[in-house]
């Protein structure tokens, strides 16, 4: 276009600054927008709202806020798109004061709020557990005329669950329904999960058999919240059922669905279980993760079976996945339990080795192994190793160095 002689117009930049922001590619729009004012042309509201809203989503406040005072400096006047990117990225951070500051400035302009931005300060106060803040917000947008819509419920339903608070989440669904606003999938599963954490799994079951009854289908979401509480509470023959129920409805499990079911089989103690789903599992193309190995081996090494869990433990390395420090904690606390002291030290060496330093809590773990099976000198040793590490040693660690 320029090598035709055909200058861009603010309208062609805002709109390739655009594109380059929603792929992800902040930093050439703002590179594109300094060359756009050296080419003498003039950004437009438009522009800096689409930029400062881009480098939000990027968590890039600081930035989105020198752009901002830029804008201002500049006589541009920023708009409600404007004011509501900013509270979201401030929000994002608890950067309370600044949004509530911002939000007083936006009306002193005569820019007042609309639904999209009271919901922002609604769902970031809910999503914090601060369900009084986001309730004050609510009083607000009511006084001035702004009516809650679905989104606003569900993020005061999910503030409400996310502090056990069931029984006021589920009035507001209630409430919520008397207003003639329908609940969506991810109502129903913000209650579910409500109940679920409350151990009102019957009264969940309810809330899954009501929504189809409504017309609405569940999502993997849905499935793995009841999945997952019916686990919790050892309920592992509903959970199965629930399972088959979902692949029944085309609705193929995920990662997640499988590491509930597996963590509910070895936490009461069906190991069998857990190892044949997890391998079935596999057979469907889906590729474990490190959680799902963290699990199985944690159980095996609980249980005795360490001839087992080593072998998931080497098929990590197999499947491409590296370890964390939980599970080399988890394969050196089965090995100490069998009192292979040798290669439990081995182990831990290795962790080093693979870019994956031992914690605290794995330095406790060895220590006890040796103070366990009488070897005081190495133990002694290690506990000087992990003082020199920073790492404080518990009272049972430091016995060792008594006599």
């Amino acid at each position: 276009m320029v090598a035709r002689g055909c200058q861009p117009n603010v309208y062609t930049y805002t709109t390739i600054i655009n594109g380059l922001c929603k792929t992800g590619e902040a930093a050439e729009a703002a590179g594109l927008f300094k060359k756009m004012e050296e080419a003498g042309c003039q950004p437009d509201v438009v522009t800096y709202s689409t930029l400062i809203d881009s480098l939000c989503k990027d968590r890039l406040v600081n930035e989105a806020l020198d752009i901002f005072s830029y804008m201002k400096a500049k006589g541009i006047s920023p708009d409600i798109f404007t004011y509501t990117s900013l509270i979201q990225g401030l929000c994002n951070f608890s950067r309370w004061k600044e949004a509530s500051a911002l939000l007083n400035e936006m009306t002193s302009l005569n820019i007042m709020p609309d639904i999209v931005t009271f919901n922002v300060l609604v769902d970031t106060f809910c999503k914090e557990g601060k369900v009084s803040e986001a309730l004050g917000v609510l009083k607000t947008m009511t006084e001035m005329g702004v009516e809650p819509n679905v989104v606003t419920y569900n993020s005061l339903m999910y503030g409400y669950s996310l502090c056990t608070k069931v029984v006021e989440a589920r009035k507001l669904f209630d409430v919520m329904i008397t207003k003639g606003f329908k609940p969506v999938v991810f109502s129903y599963n913000i209650l579910m999960n409500g109940y679920c954490k409350a151990k009102r799994i019957d009264e969940a079951k309810q809330l899954f058999n009501e929504m189809i009854h409504q017309g609405l289908t569940p999502n993997k979401v849905t499935y793995n919240t009841l999945i997952h509480g019916l686990c919790q509470l050892g309920r592992l023959r509903e959970a199965q059922d629930l399972f088959r129920n979902m692949r029944t409805n085309g609705n193929l499990p995920n990662l997640r669905t499988y590491s509930i079911l597996i963590d509910g089989f070895c936490k009461q103690g069906y190991l069998g279980k857990a190892f044949r789903l997890f391998r079935a599992m596999q057979s469907t193309h889906l590729k474990p993760n490190l959680v799902m190995y963290t699990i199985l081996v944690h159980a095996m090494c609980k249980s005795g079976n360490l001839k087992d869990a080593r072998k998931l433990f080497s098929e990590l390395f197999v499947q491409g996945l590296q370890p964390n420090v939980q599970i080399y904690t988890t394969i050196i606390f089965g090995l100490c339990k069998e009192g292979l002291l040798d290669e439990a030290l081995e182990a831990f060496r290795n962790m080093e080795e693979d870019g994956c330093p031992p914690d605290e809590i794995c330095y406790h773990v060895i220590i006890r192994g040796f103070l366990q099976h009488k070897d005081e000198s190495r133990a002694v040793q290690l506990i000087g190793e992990m003082r020199d590490r920073g790492f404080v040693a518990d009272a049972k660690t430091r016995l060792s160095e008594v006599g």
